[in-house]
């Protein structure tokens, strides 16, 4: 009898499996192909298609195996093998160094941190896959952004810009695309940064993994504060390719002091106790307005001498699970 009843919760319990894991496949293969098919639309819901992977964390690290290999094979079937491959290098591998980092108890920062390791080597491996070298890798990007350039502009003329302006920004084409191209690099670290954050935000509303992990409370390690007004020295080396690393990096640590003043923000924002409408606005302002970021910014690199929230540790961390 009683082995009757084991074999029937057994069965369950892989009935529940399965349809938790097919559910998180089709929500993961469908974000990801609207994603690419419908761009630039529907781009934002790459941004999500992690998360199913990290809510079947919480079950465990076969769940999300599972999750990432038939996400995979569905996607290879449904876009080809290319598709399959980026899915696996941007999203699938990322997500799972999250999960293990999360399952393990890591600090948020120290999470997220591999993350973006594991983003970064994936999105360098992808490039040279694509392109062989960095010749070519350089040519296309250009191609890239010069072509993103023209339909903003174009966008941006068919709103009724002033013919001035247009005028102006036609003029700074080249040597704006060179800048952004300088520090691609950088840019892509922070899109890995803002998808890997975007998800954990999510999670928590989602599961009970990072319930526990105060966001606000988030604090870049001291030490880096010397790697950031070294690299901003760096950026005026006389020597090209040292000053481009010293440049990146600085804008790579950059993104981490913002998201320390932004937590700041969100620190105080909740003690306040403002109504839900007033925080919001407030964030979109942030988004919205450069000067505002600018401070939000400056909150972030003072925060090792100022101790706005006078925390006596220096991240957010899960409590001991014992």
């Amino acid at each position: 009898m009683q082995f009757a009843l084991d074999r029937d919760a057994s069965g369950s319990r892989l009935v529940q499996l399965a349809l938790h894991v097919t559910l998180a496949v089709v929500v993961s293969a469908g974000l990801y192909t609207a994603g690419l098919t419908v761009s630039p639309y529907a781009g934002p819901l790459l941004l999500a298609a992690p998360l199913p992977g990290l809510i079947l964390a919480e079950r465990g690290t076969l769940e999300c195996a599972l999750w990432l290999l038939l996400t995979t094979a569905v996607v290879s079937v449904g876009l080809g093998p290319d598709a399959a491959a980026g899915f696996v290098l941007l999203f699938g591998t990322p997500a799972c160094t999250v999960a293990v980092g999360l399952r393990q108890r890591w600090s948020i920062e120290r999470a997220v941190l591999a993350g973006m390791v594991a983003w970064s080597v994936s999105v360098a491996a992808l490039a040279f896959l694509a392109y062989g070298d960095l010749t070519t890798l350089s040519a296309a990007a250009h191609q890239q952004l010069a072509h993103g350039f023209d339909v903003a502009l174009s966008t941006y003329g068919s709103f009724g810009a002033p013919e001035s302006t247009l005028a102006t920004a036609t003029a700074e084409r080249e040597p704006l695309i060179t800048g952004l191209l300088e520090i691609l690099p950088a840019l892509a670290v922070l899109c890995g940064a803002l998808m890997i954050l975007t998800n954990v935000v999510l999670l928590r509303s989602w599961t009970n993994r990072t319930h526990d992990v105060d966001l606000r409370l988030w604090r870049t390690p001291e030490s880096l504060i010397w790697a950031l007004i070294g690299t901003g020295f760096g950026m005026f080396l006389p020597w090209v390719l040292l000053a481009l690393l010293a440049r990146n990096i600085f804008v790579v640590l950059l993104g981490g002091y913002f998201c320390q003043g932004l937590a700041i923000v969100s620190y105080f924002l909740e003690r306040l106790r403002l109504p839900r409408g007033v925080r919001v606005a407030g964030y979109v302002l942030i988004a919205v307005q450069h000067i505002v970021a600018g401070i939000v910014l400056a909150l972030g690199v003072f925060d090792l001498w100022g101790n706005f929230r006078g925390l006596s540790a220096g991240s957010a961390r899960y409590p001991d699970p014992n």
